[in-house]
């Protein structure tokens, strides 16, 4: 089970087919049909909060932090996305913002935090100095999870992996 996940601009889905598709913008395109993009009216930023942020870079980290908070309202939709994203890609389609300032990459942050609670609940997490692994922990679909600054395993057998190649108690 590989969790995947990324934010995808309108603009590069013709390079990008696999998966599924997600808009999270107020209102889906015209040229897009119902089976070719998921959208979730839940999970999209308040229309207020979309007005007072009007894409202003100096607004970007509070319209965030507030969108952050909307979204824990909104969990039992989010923990939909994380669910897809374990099946199979799962693109996060945006066409607004700049490639590290958009919708999308909240939401993809907040999903992701979700797959890492659920890892952490698990007891899937490997700490300390990682650095001589971290290439095989993103292979085998580690997750670093910013909250507890740990690197957190899809399931047993990839953190046995991992705890195997660490030297000593870790």
């Amino acid at each position: 089970m590989n969790f995947r996940l990324q934010s995808v601009h309108i603009n590069q889905i013709g390079t990008n087919t696999e998966g599924e598709f997600v808009w999270v913008e107020d209102s889906v395109p015209p040229e897009w049909g119902e089976k070719e993009l998921h959208w979730f009216s839940e999970i999209v930023p308040q229309r207020r909060l979309l007005d007072w942020y009007a894409l202003t870079p100096d607004r970007w980290y509070e319209f965030a932090r507030l969108f952050r908070l909307q979204l824990r309202e909104q969990t039992s939709k989010c923990e939909r996305l994380r669910q897809m994203a374990q099946k199979s890609q799962l693109n996060l389609v945006y066409q607004q913002g700049t490639l590290k300032q958009n919708i999308a990459t909240v939401l993809e942050g907040f999903v992701i935090e979700l797959e890492c609670q659920r890892r952490w609940e698990s007891g899937l997490m490997i700490g300390g100095y990682t650095k001589p692994v971290r290439e095989q922990i993103l292979a085998l679909g580690g997750l670093w999870f910013t909250k507890h600054k740990t690197w957190m395993m899809p399931d047993e057998s990839s953190w046995k992996a991992i705890v195997d190649l660490l030297p000593g108690d870790f």
